[in-house]
C-alpha cells in the first residue's frame, strides 16, 4: 500500500512515516517509480513503534529496540547492555503503575466529592495539592 493508505490504516501523518523511515526504524520498500511502498512487515514495525511511544519510550530508544529486533548476532557485552536497558525500563514501568494507580484512587476521590455540591473550595484545594504529592520522584 502507498503513503496515503498506510497512514490511514494506522491513523497517522504521511509526515511521522516519513519521519520514522529518516531514522531508519520504517524502512518501506519502493516502486518501479520510487514510491514507497508499506508491506505487513513494516505494519508490524510500526504497531511496535506505537506501543512504545505509549509506553514512554523516546524515539531513539524505540529505535534501538528495533536493531536488537533486526540484529544478525549478540554477544555476551551486548547481552548486558540489553539486559540493563530492558531491567531500567521495567523499572520505570512499575513506578508509572504505582504513580497512575495512586492517581486513580485520588481522581476517583475527587470525582466522588465534586458530585456532592457540599465540597468547599478549601477540600478542592487540598485534593489538587495531593496531585503534586502523587510524585516521589519530584523532591
Amino acid at each position: 500500500m502507498n503513503i496515503k493508505e498506510f497512514a490511514t490504516q494506522v491513523d497517522c501523518s504521511p509526515d511521522t512515516l516519513r519521519f520514522y523511515e529518516k531514522m531508519g526504524m520504517l524502512v518501506p520498500k519502493r516502486t518501479a517509480g520510487n514510491y514507497r511502498e508499506y508491506t505487513v512487515t513494516d505494519l508490524a514495525t510500526y504497531r511496535i513503534i506505537h506501543s512504545l511511544k505509549r509506553a514512554g519510550l523516546s524515539l531513539e530508544e524505540i529505535d534501538k529496540v528495533l536493531k536488537l529486533r533486526d540484529a544478525d548476532d549478540i554477544d555476551a557485552t551486548h547481552c548486558a547492555d540489553i539486559l540493563r536497558f530492558i531491567t531500567g525500563k521495567h523499572a520505570q514501568f512499575v513506578d508509572n503503575q504505582n504513580f497512575y494507580a495512586k492517581l486513580t484512587k485520588l481522581t476517583a476521590k475527587m470525582t466522588k466529592a465534586l458530585t456532592k455540591s457540599t465540597l468547599s473550595h478549601g477540600e478542592l484545594a487540598t485534593m489538587i495539592e495531593q496531585i503534586g504529592e502523587l510524585d516521589d520522584q519530584v523532591v
